[in-house]
């Protein structure tokens, strides 16, 4: 029996099928590894980053994700090139013509894709510059959103509403970033024009300085009542500003507003609102209310 299973090896391994059929295998294998090489090391850049305040570190948490998104992506057209190059050379290919025929067709390719060389040298200068990373809100034109992935060609934005928009980056002219190393709440306060100024940027100061000591982690410096910002036709505007963590701004106002119209209640402060005066005319009873007067002795 052993000596037929010698027998059946040596007649396959003659042919000369079995050393290309290893080499191919080893080559998909070692890519692979590579593959999984390249992620590992860049899941492992985070441990790299030096401690420091908890604003640097998100953003360069945030540029480290990036930076991981866009090489895995290089990584993998590089890698998938190489081994498909090898493999035809293994199966011996003449690859010159072939090549050749790429030249003519890829210079062909290059009139009609200009705008996708324009994507790929914006988003080189996107990531070298670090205008923005995964993670953060922006405004790109009239579409805003949390940067969910990024690469050399595209940024994929998801809005609150859960919608997805993808960015060619070549055509992004002005982007807003909000979110950058650290964030401002801004909250504006309408008072009647009845209520006392200094009163009421008291009473503000005073919410004010009650929700930096309970939320020492969202309101990182203490909120400032800027004053009076605008005399509207309804009301005293009065602007109040606070410094927060990315991403955090919007928990800080809505919470802030709650507080102040709740200490605006206890100590009786009026927030104006619209008010109209209508005038109403019923048929004929003018004429009846002047007969009446003139019937009167």
């Amino acid at each position: 029996m052993a000596q037929f299973l010698r027998e059946q090896f040596n007649l396959i391994y003659d042919t000369g099928y079995v050393a290309p059929l290893f080499r191919l295998i080893w080559i998909v294998v070692v890519g692979l590894m590579v593959m999984m090489l390249i992620d590992s090391a860049l899941k492992r850049v985070r441990m790299l980053i030096p401690p420091g305040d908890d604003l640097g570190l998100r953003r360069v948490e945030q540029r480290a994700e990036t930076l991981r998104h866009i090489v895995r992506s290089i990584s993998k057209v590089v890698l998938f090139a190489i081994v498909a190059l090898t493999i035809t050379s293994e199966l011996g290919f003449n690859m010159g013509p072939i090549l050749g025929t790429a030249g003519i067709i890829g210079v062909a390719i290059g009139f009609g894709a200009q705008s996708l060389v324009k994507d790929f040298i914006a988003g080189f200068f996107i990531l070298l510059e670090d205008q923005f990373g995964v993670g953060d809100v922006v405004r790109v034109g009239e579409q805003a959103g949390v940067v969910e992935r990024m690469t050399l060609r595209v940024t994929v934005l998801r809005n609150i509403e859960g919608q997805v928009h993808v960015i060619p980056n070549g055509s992004i002219q002005t982007v807003t970033v909000m979110t950058k190393d650290w964030s401002r709440a801004l909250v504006d306060v309408t008072v009647a024009y009845t209520e006392k100024v200094d009163k009421v940027c008291q009473i503000l100061e005073k919410v004010a300085d009650q929700l930096h000591r309970d939320w020492p982690d969202r309101v990182v410096e203490r909120p400032q009542v800027l004053g009076v910002e605008e005399l509207g036709t309804d009301g005293v505007k009065i602007r109040l500003i606070a410094k927060t963590p990315p991403l955090k701004q919007w928990e800080v106002m809505r919470e802030w507003r709650k507080r102040i119209k709740e200490e605006f209640d206890r100590q009786g402060v009026e927030i104006p609102f619209p008010r109209k005066t209508v005038w109403f005319q019923i048929p004929g009873l003018e004429e009846e209310m002047q007969a009446k007067q003139k019937t009167r002795p």
